[in-house]
Parts: structure tokens; sequence; C-alpha cells
């Protein structure tokens, strides 16, 4: 197939057997059946995957559904359900080989028939539907072979196809045909369907059928090996931080999603847990509203990010479980830079002030918006401290999440924003650079970054991308158009009882073992 070009086959072929696992010691043998009880925090709005991009899913959804390619454990893309794609030259056309032999929880054999309507249905009905917004066609030109036209050239379509936040999750045919409310939760994943009870908990059950990919020796992000040894998983929705401690201590719980910092002392070096820390999982970013005076002047934006001293903050709101890194992506992304890191953390005063004397702020009472969580009202409290330092007077407009969100999707009512990125940093340039495109967060276009959006997207050589997303942060350090004040991280917290887990962005059960 002249002109075309190999993606994943061997990466499929070889991340786990690189790595593969030593042979364990006779007391940590897998052992089977039981049941994992996880407290969650909230209810998810679906376990449709392909409806809902809220974290709650997620952690239900990733066992239930997969994907053609997913993201390994440095969040970087890998065939998952396909073996691979080939890639036209011209950079439109994909075709995928599905994998043989796949099970659906209902006994069928996916096929070519099923990713087509998969997709289909997700262009249709998708929480991120613009995902595949550059899709021309979707055919099944074989039993095993799906083939995508592309309108334009897109360089983060695999990325896109491996994207947890909302995933193009493979169904059925004839399921993906249904109304979304007639959808039965069926889907290849290691686990299937038993239980919904809303308020209440979502029950999974080991699918025995499930089709392991043969190219994977082991657990890789949400790809790689997944075995599972429970018999059942239940997702209960817990809330109350106190509820899910004691359904803990109790022992009616296995894993706690996320516990406080104080919390994961108390139970640190106690011999019935194991408490995870998982950093970074999350960036804390503070938004400038361009649309509102004198926030569209760069020299003030200059002025407040110069004043700034990050790790005050970071430790205020994040005191047990942060990190300074100015880096747009996480660290363990291939396309980390550091390019525009001198002007992280200047904590400044003398230059913050010769800015803003520069700035067309005049001593105005500027509004800063934070929903009502702890650590984002410790956040814009410090950052207003800190600003007053230098004469910027502050407000703060305190309201629930859903409030602030609406908000701050607007030109007017708000001048600050602090909030957490998580997915976006994970999932790399493209999600990051995209919150930016056409200004949807700062509320005001911005021709650089739109240019250098469409140039990362358009460009299929990676070593140009990573140089593409350099020139971005630059840019977003240059002309202080949000600021990025460090990674902060959560904490999960297992049963001594539940054996060899991981913790990743979700609670993931496969691979995991009670023992006794």
């Amino acid at each position: 197939m002249a002109g075309w070009t190999r993606r994943g086959v061997l990466k499929a072929g070889t991340a786990g057997l690189t790595a593969a696992l030593a042979p364990l010691p006779l007391a940590a043998q897998p052992r089977r059946g039981g049941t994992v009880t996880v407290a969650i925090n909230q209810a998810p709005p679906s376990i449709d995957a392909q409806l809902t991009s809220a974290s709650a899913a997620r952690d239900i959804t990733l066992h239930l559904y997969e994907t053609l390619y997913a993201r390994d454990e440095n969040g970087a893309p890998v065939p998952d359900l396909a073996q691979g794609v080939t890639i036209s030259a011209d950079g439109l056309g994909y075709v995928f080989a599905l994998r043989p032999g796949v099970r659906f929880h209902n006994g069928g054999t996916m096929g070519s028939a099923d990713v087509v309507a998969s997709i289909e249905r997700y262009r249709k009905l998708g929480a991120s539907a613009n995902l595949l917004n550059a899709v021309d066609s979707v055919q099944a030109t074989g039993p095993l072979e799906v083939t995508v036209k592309l309108s334009r050239v897109q360089s983060t379509f695999i990325d896109n196809l491996s994207s947890p936040r909302a995933p193009i999750a493979i169904y059925p045919a004839e399921e993906a045909s249904k109304p979304a409310a007639e959808f039965k939760f069926i889907g290849t994943g290691p686990f299937k369907f038993v239980e919904y009870a809303p308020d209440s908990h979502v029950t999974l059950a080991r699918f025995d059928d499930y089709t392991a990919n043969p190219n994977y020796r082991k657990r890789d992000g949400f790809a790689g090996r997944k075995e599972v040894f429970i018999d059942t998983a239940v997702f209960r929705f817990m809330p109350e931080a106190g509820s899910r401690l004691a359904a803990l201590q109790t022992g009616q719980v296995q894993i706690v999603e996320t516990v406080d910092g104080p919390t994961a002392k108390q139970l640190q070096g106690q011999a019935a847990f194991a408490v995870h820390k998982v950093l970074p999982f999350y960036l804390q970013v503070a938004k400038f509203n361009h649309a509102q005076a004198p926030c569209d002047d760069v020299n003030f934006r200059r002025a407040v990010a110069a004043a700034l001293d990050m790790d005050e903050i970071m430790s205020i709101a994040f005191p047990d479980i942060h990190e300074l890194n100015g880096g747009w992506v996480f660290g363990n992304s291939p396309y980390y830079s550091k390019a525009g890191l001198d002007l992280y953390n200047i904590a400044d005063p003398a230059k913050a002030k010769e800015l803003l004397g520069k700035s067309s702020y005049k001593g105005e009472t500027l509004t800063f918006m934070t929903d009502n969580t702890r650590e984002d009202m410790d956040t814009a409290t410090d950052i207003k401290e800190q600003l007053g330092r230098v004469g910027v007077k502050v407000e703060l407009k305190v309201a629930d999440w859903p409030t602030v969100s609406k908000i701050g999707f607007t030109p007017t009512g708000w001048h600050f924003w602090a909030h957490g990125f998580g997915i976006e940093p994970y999932e790399g340039p493209a999600t990051v650079m995209s919150v930016w495109a056409n200004g949807v967060s700062q509320q005001k276009d911005d021709p650089t970054i739109d240019q250098l959006f469409a140039g990362y997207t358009g460009e299929m050589d990676q070593g140009k991308r990573k140089d593409i997303f350099a020139r971005f942060q630059t840019h977003m350090y240059e002309n202080a158009v949000a600021m990025q004040l460090g990674n902060y991280g959560l904490f999960q917290v297992a049963g001594a009882k539940l054996q060899n887990f991981v913790p990743y962005r979700i609670p993931r059960l496969w691979g995991v073992w009670l023992e006794g």
C-alpha cells in the first residue's frame, strides 16, 4: 500500500512484552472471587459512555466499554480494540484493522459494522462529538476493517479516538442504532453491567468471556492486559467524606476514590490501609477575562503574573499534595516543555508594580469568581491577598460550581476565575490548546493561539507538533493569557486486603484481587 504508513501495530505488540511482569511470589498469587466496593464522590449522570464526560461516569464506564485506541500509563494513545492503523500519505485516510474474536457482553462478536455504527452514533449524540468533526465518512471495508476518510488533515485524530473524557466506546450495531433511552449497557470491557440503583450504586460482574488483548502482558493505563480476578465490582455513590471514611474503616468498601490530606495522614502507616499518592492529577489554573478591562491589557495581566508567589498559593490551597511545575501538560508527557517557564513563579512585587504603572488599571475593584470548594476558595483568597500587596483591589464572588462554570464562559460578571484542569493536561497539547482556541476560556479571540492550534492539528510530524506546543506555552507566559499556578494531586485509599491495586485516572479493578 504505497504512500501509506503503519501506526500502532508494533507498539501494541511490544508495549507489554518489554516490561513483562516477573513471576509473583507464592503469597502474592492472584486469588479469584469476592466483591470489591469502591466509594465514589457522586452518582454518574449516565453509564452510556458516549453521552457523558462526567468523571464519576468514567470510573464505571471504562470498566464496561472499550475504544479502538486507548491511553497508556503516560497518556499516549495505543491500540485497544484495533490492532493498528494505516494512515494515507496525505493524512486523510485511516484504515483500522480490528482485533478478531472480540466478544460483546451479549454474546455477539465485534466486527466492522459495530465500529461503524458506534462512530456514527457518536457523531450524532456524543458528549464530545466535536472530536469527530473532521470525519467525512466511515465505512466497513472488510469484516475486520474500517476505513475513515477525513475532510481535512487532523493530526489529533488518533488522540481523539482514544480520549477517555467521553469515550468513543464501541457498542453492538443493534444497540448503537437505538434511541439513547433504549440503549442497553453492552460493551466489550472486562466487566459487564448488572444493576444501576439511582442515588445508591452501580454493580458490575466479571465478564468471563472477555477477550483480552494478546499483545499486552501487563496493565497499562486504560489499555494493556485487563485480567479480572474478582467476581463483582460495586461503585457506591457517597458524597459525604465522613461516610466514605467510615465505610472504609468498617470494611464496607475496599477503595475510597479520594480522601483529603488530614485523612490520608491519619490512615498512613496503619496496617489495615494502603494510602496512594497520585501526583500530578490536576493543574490549578487562574484565568483572566480578556473581555473586561483591565484584563484586556497585557501589561496588567503580566503585572498580576509577576506579583504572585505560586508556592504560597499552592501550599495554602493544597498543603499536602502539590508540586511547583508551570508546564501546561504533565511532566511525563512526550510534549512536556520548559518553554516560557522563566516567567513562571516570578514572585516579584517590584516588577509587578512597574508593570501596573504601565497598565490601564486605575484602582478599581475587580471581581474574583470562585466556586465554594475549599481549594478554589483558598486559591482565590490568597491571590486576593497577594494582589492587595501590590495595590490591586479584589472582591470575591462565591457560588456553587454550576453557577460559576456558567458565568465563567460569558464575557461579563468576572475578572478572575481559578479552578482545576485534570483531563486536559493528561490528554495532551491538543486538548489544552482547544480550551483557549477561539477565545473559549479567555472570552476574547487570540489570533496567535488560533493559528498555533490550527497548525498543530494540521501537522502530522510529531517533532514539529512539539515545537508548535512549545511556542504555544511561550505565548501563554509572555502574554499572561492565563496562569498555571502549579500541579496538585489526590490521595486514594485501599484496604490492605486488596492486592495489586495501582491508582490511575480511575480506580481500575482489573488486575486486583482480595487476599484470604
